[in-house]
């Protein structure tokens, strides 16, 4: 049985989690975690489970933390289930080149799964999109993603994650979030929008002489996330130290 802190159990995703987690035969919600003054604080989130603020106590009886919460949360509880040897799933965005830091420093003594997007189905395309780059070489590549009014961060790290994969697998270019004017020879745009309730959707195109080829994920509702994020808690629980991608988690067979 796989102890399970979940740090932003009361957004969306946590909901979410939190249900799916006491459904698994091999996962238990130990502790539900939420920001200091929420005001969700001492709510059941689960039978026996109540919403609580105190980090070191959620993490003390759990083997893997799994965090939905924001940046300046995450970093925070990151670093102290590293010091506590608890291992860490993150599904967190927006980070800070110092918070990524809180990521790497962490992996060094537990293991790390950090992932901008959990989904199986985003896993293939990101895989789609690196053989696309390779055969439409010449290709202009673009990125663009759709979400919901609320989303704090623009552009997706999904979406920056797809445009880093075109062009590592190129070898060359730059990612352009906030292009102006004529695009560059080497460059992969990336495009958002913001509105309504869209889950998410992405579309990777390669628009070439005479053609254009276009990859797509719709998301239609959050539980794919979920059920890959719990994917990545039974490897981290399995896993020594060292920083891993959903990559690791959906390792194909040879």
């Amino acid at each position: 049985m796989i102890e399970v802190c979940l740090s932003g159990a009361a957004g969306r995703m946590g909901r979410m989690l939190a249900g799916l987690v006491e459904a698994a035969a091999d996962l238990r919600l130990a502790a539900a975690l939420e920001q200091p003054g929420h005001p969700e604080l001492g709510t059941e989130v689960s039978a026996g489970v109540v919403l609580v603020d105190d980090a070191r106590k959620a993490l003390s009886g759990a083997g893997v933390l799994l965090d939905f919460s924001t940046a300046d949360a995450a970093a925070a509880t990151v670093r102290l289930a590293g010091e506590l040897g608890v291992a860490v799933v993150c599904g967190v965005t927006g980070f800070s080149d110092a918070q990524q830091d809180t990521l790497r420093q962490a992996a060094g003594r537990v293991a790390v799964v950090w992932g901008s997007n959990m989904s199986r189905g985003v896993h293939l395309l990101t895989r789609l999109a690196e053989k696309a780059a390779g055969q439409l070489d010449g290709y202009d590549a673009e990125v663009f993603e759709i979400h919901h009014r609320n989303k704090a961060d623009a552009p997706s790290g999904t979406a920056l994650q797809l445009a880093g994969a075109i062009r590592d697998r190129r070898g060359r270019g730059t990612v352009a979030r906030d292009r102006r004017g004529k695009r560059g020879d080497d460059e992969v745009g990336v495009c958002a929008a913001r509105g309504g309730d869209v889950v998410g959707e992405h579309q990777v195109m390669f628009l070439g002489p005479g053609e254009q080829v276009i990859l797509t994920h719709r998301a239609t509702s959050r539980e794919h996330f979920c059920r890959g994020a719990l994917d990545a808690v039974r490897f981290a629980a399995r896993s020594s130290a060292g920083l891993y991608t959903m990559a690791d988690v959906f390792r194909e067979e040879p």
